[in-house]
């Protein structure tokens, strides 16, 4: 729906204080054994403990054997569920350090199991020792100690973190394919992630040891970090194909026996992105003016001379990467024209000041685009944004991030790149946007013979069976890091762009016929802790597929190339022959123009409202911004043709149908001329503000007298956006969550609404930093003239140590009656602080 930029989106009245709803109520009960068993599963490992505790050289005789419990070691506590304040029992054992806890796999015996990770001096296993002693003799524990015998009632399994905890399998395979062939001392670059040590003394002496390490095996140390705000330590190092060899093999003689190594890992690639089809350079929009940067831009090298980037790019270059990039240059060029401008295929949306770009990869003269090789790229990011704050970016609350590591798919720990921008986003008040990453794994299409059998089917049965492809190995389909950052928005490629006249021909041909869909190459959700992920998808071309010629005749690959027939319309950087622009797809496009979006929200909202914007802070910016990008998204009545794929029973709960549903759409599809501004039918409201804590505050939503006219359709939706502290190493990462409270049953029958299952489930929605919440129905609502209906908002117990500092939110509501045109006007006579832009009824 087109919006009308005379209807500016509206300012919510000030809000007032209200009493805290109280939160819902704990999990299930996990499985628990009695001490006998216990005696039997785990004395072994204690007695053997015991026995070598008494010897007089008890601490080597543990570090020679690499599976004991020894001094500085790892070790991991198996459980079969949450551990109540276990974190705080640790603190009472002089020497033992808590390193942190994790899911398990669910299995038949345990739906939610966990391990604690500690590492022990001497005298703290001894300790341990004690407790289990009293513990297996009397079921008891001192005072103080209750969660350690909760521990041991629970516990499933003790052991060291080995090197199969170090190297994934999926990292053994992409180690052993990267040395194939090559000779003993052809040099690897990795990335060694230490077990994080909170004393300084203690990270240093783990360093040393690893360096030395390293060196013994015959490589050498090109980078290391030490970040403890979100606790990161990491080494860049060149290792041998010799010792990489080993480490495959889960030899514990090797680097993968390593006590200080936490996980060993490929260094960091880049996602290239495709481009191609080359078309003339239309009209160049005047400069924009010579205001600060609000956006910026993290990305490969851009071509700064082309017309529609020329000035508009404040160019930050400290590590001088545009002397290495000597190829072409893709990526950045495209990133920097999306944002400027969005999709030129478009009507023209220029942004209203310059970019701040920071390169953080580079165009070698052959081959894809790439970070540099010399760094570690989370040191490197941090390093960035902190430089940005200043350097020229110091009003810059956007950050575009269409990056990806593609050695780093979610597998559901969320990954040392996500917890940077976790950390920079709340310190800085940013609001990153990431892509989900692309995948160009072709699908195999069950149920027709060949291609042809495939065509001749109807539209609906074609759908139906790309998704059930996908729906098949959506596990290896999975976004990549950073995009899990709980605080960064990850957007997906909706399958969508504005080409007028599609292709035509029988090969390629777009898989999905008639529905709504993203892009097949577009990874897929869910995020930490089963949190909607992607948040929104945003067009990023339409991408086509063919039948693979020399695969089984029912393989579908995706088609690489983009054409004048699909995708975004982008600068290109070869102006010197004179195309100018070309094409491109996929989810960094659909990233960038997100974040061309978020800043046209930002424009439309300073205009309309320059005393409110002005004095407000980065972190309220940023939150405002998430929270009206998330809250124009919608499912579209997609899940009634997704949930019978996922769900071909009916016999799900709707909490997890609808999980599926957001696996792949998030919080749904967004248009972005919705964000923008009203229209007759539908009137925005927004707000910001901070919560203490378990703090609340509840708003007046007007309500139009328009509801109680007729029963036409009628939509009430609210979404909620802040930035939370985060605790590195904990289950409850996240430490500050907020909820909106249901509307009660007046408030229902006032507006004439009910909820609805169109959208992510109210758990899954709070399991992250977005709260998306919609009522509709098509029944007359019970209200008078001025009526207004109470949304409440509030602060719930924080997660871990309470978080003093209040946090900021963004707020906004929609009330909307399509096709009844006083809806817009109604609102606006309620609202106390009017738009500056002229309003026509």
């Amino acid at each position: 729906m087109p919006h009308d930029p005379d209807k500016p989106l509206l300012r919510l009245n000030d809000p007032k204080a209200t009493p805290r709803r109280p939160g819902g109520g704990g999990g299930g009960r996990s499985r628990k054994f009695d001490r006998a068993e216990q005696k039997n599963a785990h004395g072994p490992i204690f007695q053997q403990l015991r026995d070598v505790l008494n010897s007089p050289n008890a601490a080597m005789e543990l570090r020679a054997d690499p599976n004991a419990l020894a001094p500085e070691r790892l070790l991991v506590f198996e459980v079969t569920g949450s551990i109540a304040n276990f974190a705080n029992a640790v603190a009472r054992i002089p020497g033992l350090e808590f390193a942190g806890e994790e899911e398990l796999e669910a299995d038949e015996f345990d739906t939610n199991p966990e391990f604690y990770m500690l590492v022990p001096q001497l005298g703290a296993l001894r300790q341990i020792l004690s407790l289990w002693d009293g513990w297996e003799k009397t079921g008891t524990v001192p005072h103080g100690f209750t969660p350690w015998r909760d521990l041991f009632e629970h516990l499933r399994a003790i052991r060291v973190w080995g090197p199969a905890d170090r190297v994934s399998e999926r990292n053994r395979e992409y180690f052993l394919a990267r040395i194939d062939g090559a000779p003993d001392d052809f040099q690897v670059r990795i990335e060694i992630e230490l077990v994080f040590r909170h004393r300084p003394e203690a990270r240093a002496a783990a360093e040393h040891d690893l360096v030395a390490a390293i060196a013994a095996a015959g490589g050498g140390v090109i980078d290391r970090a030490q970040r403890a705000t979100f606790a990161y330590h990491s080494v860049l190092a060149d290792i041998p194909a010799a010792e990489i060899r080993r480490i495959c093999s889960l030899d514990p003689g090797s680097l993968a026996g390593a006590d200080p190594i936490a996980s060993i890992l490929p260094q960091s690639v880049g996602v290239p992105l495709e481009a191609g089809d080359s078309a003339p350079l239309g009209e160049v929009m005047p400069l924009p003016p010579l205001g600060d940067p609000i956006a910026a831009v993290f990305d490969a090298v851009p071509l700064q001379a082309h017309p529609l980037l020329a000035g508009r790019l404040e160019l930050d270059d400290p590590d001088d990467l545009e002397a290495r990039a000597v190829g072409e240059r893709i990526h950045g060029t495209a990133m920097a024209s999306l944002v400027l401008h969005g999709d030129l295929n478009d009507p023209p949306s220029p942004v209203s000041r310059r970019i701040y770009f920071r390169p953080v990869m580079y165009a070698p003269e052959f081959g894809d685009e790439l970070f540099a090789d010399n760094r570690l790229v989370i040191d490197m990011i941090v390093t960035a944004v902190m430089r940005m704050r200043e350097n020229g970016g110091e009003q810059v609350f956007i950050v575009n991030l269409s990056l990806g590591d593609r050695t780093r798919p979610f597998a559901g720990k969320i990954s040392t790149w996500a917890r940077a921008l976790d950390y920079l986003s709340y310190t800085y008040g940013i609001l990153f946007l990431a892509s989900a990453g692309n995948i160009m794994e072709p699908l195999v299409i069950a149920g027709f013979a060949n291609g042809a059998a495939f065509h001749a089917a109807p539209a609906q049965q074609r759908d139906e069976a790309v998704l059930r492809a996908l729906d098949a190995v959506k596990a290896d389909r999975r976004m990549l890091a950073p995009a899990e950052s709980l605080n960064a928005l990850t957007i997906g490629a909706w399958n969508r762009d504005a080409i007028a006249v599609p292709f035509g021909g029988p090969s390629p041909f777009a898989p999905y016929v008639a529905q709504d869909m993203p892009s097949v190459t577009s990874r897929l959700g869910l995020g930490h802790r089963r949190s909607t992920k992607p948040d929104i998808l945003m067009a990023g071309g339409r991408q086509p597929v063919r039948f693979s010629p020399i695969d089984p005749p029912t393989v579908l690959q995706p088609h690489a190339n983009p054409s004048r027939f699909w995708g975004l319309k982008v600068a290109a950087p070869a102006v010197e022959a004179g195309a100018g622009t070309h094409f491109t797809m996929g989810t960094s496009a659909a990233n960038a123009l997100a974040t061309h979006t978020a800043h046209r929200i930002f424009d439309a909202l300073e205009r309309a409202y320059p005393q409110l914007i002005e004095p407000m802070p980065p972190g309220q910016r940023a939150v405002l911004i998430k929270a009206l990008l998330v809250h124009c998204a919608s499912w579209r009545d997609v899940e009634q043709f997704i949930r019978p794929i996922v769900d071909p029973n009916g016999d799900l709960h709707h909490e997890h149908w609808r999980r599926e549903v957001g696996r792949h759409i998030g919080y749904g599809f967004v248009d972005p001329e919705n964000c923008i501004a009203c229209t007759n039918d539908r009137a925005t409201l927004w707000a910001t503000g901070v919560l203490p804590r378990e703090g609340a505050i509840s708003f007046d939503v007007p309500m139009p007298a328009s509801l109680a006219a007729n029963a036409h359709r009628r939509e009430i939706r609210a979404t909620l956006a802040w930035l939370s502290p985060v605790r590195p190493g904990h289950l409850a990462y996240r430490a500050v969550k907020l909820k909106i409270a249901a509307l009660d049953a007046n408030a229902l029958e006032i507006a004439g609404v009910s909820t609805t299952t169109g959208q992510p489930s109210n758990s899954q929605s709070e399991s992250g930093t977005v709260v998306h919440r919609r009522w509709q129905d098509s029944r007359i609502g019970n209200l008078a003239e001025g009526d207004t209906i109470p949304l409440q908002i509030q602060r719930e117990k924080d997660q871990g140590t309470p978080i003093d500092e209040p946090v900021s939110f963004g707020l906004a509501v929609t009330v909307e009656m399509p096709g009844v045109a006083e809806i817009y006007a109604q609102v606006h006579e309620f609202v106390a602080v009017k738009p500056r832009v002229g309003i026509q009824a």
